[in-house]
């Protein structure tokens, strides 16, 4: 996590509804063999997400981590994401 993403992503909810992300990081994780987003909502900035990103051919999608390994491995991930300086001076 050397360098902070400043991403805005529209996002399409299965629903068809349409939702603006703004992207934190993108942790690649050998150890699960994944591809994990760390995101807040647009306007929302306060609450931290992150979803499984799976790519195929030209388009992208995120799925719930459901895995308890996994949802403590990305949770320390964010823990160190908002604890470093650049994040708490903003």
């Amino acid at each position: 996590m050397e360098d902070k993403l400043d991403t805005r992503l529209t996002v399409s909810i299965e629903d068809g509804s349409k939702v603006t992300i703004n992207v934190l990081d993108i942790i690649d994780s050998y150890t699960y063999d994944k591809t994990f987003m760390i995101y807040t909502l647009e306007g929302e900035n306060h609450t931290i997400f992150a979803s499984i990103l799976n790519e195929k051919d030209t388009t992208y999608s995120l799925d719930t981590i459901t895995n308890q390994q996994e949802l403590d491995y990305i949770n320390s991930e964010i823990t160190r994401y908002s604890s470093t300086p650049e994040t708490e001076a903003a």
